[in-house]
């Protein structure tokens, strides 16, 4: 038997398993449809988060047959599987497609200037703070000094800045729990993403780039082997991803990520500090 005639049976029998899974979720009882985000996993799975914040598993088969990326926006059904004993993902009704990795990558001419620094759109900036008020304060201030034209939105982790105003906010409180942290995190940046792409100019201020990274760690440890001297690789491949991508626009708009970081002394903060003076292109002392 050729490889041509092994590889088409190989082929033929997937179709097949799609179609019959299809089938299967289609004669399913699923819920109203909802509306959210994808999330992509390294494994081929991926994660429908709602817009009210809830997270449901999509599958390798959804994934492929979709071509689903991070970022995409799905109008999709769910329903409990008895074989995972999950609720998943049973039917995608709709999707928009935002082909990050396949869009070039454009860094916006513009400059900005930022309590008397000049600053390129379309970067991302490191803000030296001392605690959650320096970090309100710094905030207020910029939003106060941005041109009408920019879009703020805020990604505030178990804090929520009180001496200023911003519609368009996301907060997680204290007892969150890491995955609920997680996904506010990914919903904020999928909605600066998303306005940045149609042509937007986004500035998404992060309270703090320290908070979010532990979300982020905390959420892909492992249940029963979590060592808090010890960083989950997953976890800083994905936060790492998510700060760099301010560049990979679509269309024509800039995301500027604005990031705050407190300094610390122990060894898990400086080895942040560390990766964060790598991966940030400026930062900047706002007084």
């Amino acid at each position: 038997m050729s490889i041509q005639h092994l590889l088409s049976l190989l082929f033929e029998n997937e179709i097949q398993k799609l179609n019959t899974d299809f089938s299967e979720v289609n004669s399913s009882t699923a819920s109203a449809p909802l509306d959210g985000y994808v999330h992509l996993l390294d494994q081929g799975n991926a994660i429908f988060i709602t817009d009210d914040r809830k997270s449901y598993l999509i599958t390798i088969e959804f994934t492929a047959f979709f071509h689903l990326k991070t970022g995409d926006r799905l109008q999709a059904r769910i329903s409990f599987n008895p074989a995972t004993a999950n609720y998943v993902v049973c039917e995608i009704i709709n999707v928009q497609h935002v082909n990050y990795d396949e869009a070039p990558v454009i860094k916006n001419n513009q400059s900005l200037d930022l309590c008397g620094n000049t600053i390129n759109l379309g970067t991302s900036i490191m803000i030296p703070a001392t605690d959650n008020t320096d970090i309100a304060t710094k905030t207020a201030q910029i939003i106060a000094a941005l041109p009408d034209h920019i879009i703020p939105i805020l990604l505030s982790l178990d804090s929520r800045p009180t001496n200023f105003d911003i519609p368009n906010a996301y907060f997680t409180k204290p007892n969150y729990s890491s995955r609920e942290k997680l996904m506010t995190c990914l919903l904020a940046f999928f909605q600066a993403k998303q306005q940045a792409d149609i042509g937007k100019d986004v500035v998404l201020f992060i309270d703090s780039l320290d908070k979010m990274f532990f979300a982020f760690n905390n959420c892909m440890q492992s249940a029963g082997t979590f060592n808090p001297n010890l960083f989950s690789s997953a976890a800083v491949m994905d936060y790492e991803n998510i700060l760099c991508c301010s560049g990979n626009l679509k269309a024509g708009g800039s995301l500027t990520l604005l990031g705050f970081h407190q300094n610390g002394t122990c060894p898990q903060m400086l080895q942040i500090t560390d990766r964060l003076h790598q991966i940030m292109d400026r930062i900047i002392e706002i007084k």
